[in-house]
Order: C-alpha cells, then structure tokens, then sequence
C-alpha cells in the first residue's frame, strides 16, 4: 500500500487515515497478545481510539467460544 488510506474501524466505524507500513498505529505499544486478539477478530485496521483501548485494558480481550 502507497500512501495514505481512508479507512472505517472495524471496531467502532470511526474514519481514520492509515499510512500503511509505518503507520501510527506501530507507535501505540499494541502487545504481541493483543495483536494476535485483534487479527483472531477483525479483518482489517481499527483506529486510533479503539487501539488505545485495547492497549489500556479497556476492550476485554475476551476468549473466543471453543469450536466443537
């Protein structure tokens, strides 16, 4: 991806512009743990706000449902 992107949280729906490799997002601190919670669950980038919150423990990374 070149340049910067307009794109919608999967979270939240909140517009936010994504500047691809090195993009804000690598400055917030997200932990491998919650990297890989949030991949498990979204497709695509979330913004600025819900990435915070995921970092300060405010969305609960709950477990997914056990498939049987």
């Amino acid at each position: 991806m070149r340049g910067p992107v307009e794109k919608a949280c999967e979270h939240c729906g909140q517009t936010f512009t994504c500047g691809g490799y090195q993009c804000w997002c690598g400055k917030i601190g997200v932990t491998e743990e919650q990297m890989d919670w949030i991949a498990a669950r979204f497709e695509d980038c979330l913004c600025t706000d819900c990435l915070g919150k995921i970092t300060r423990g405010e969305i609960v990374m709950a477990k997914p449902p056990a498939v049987s």
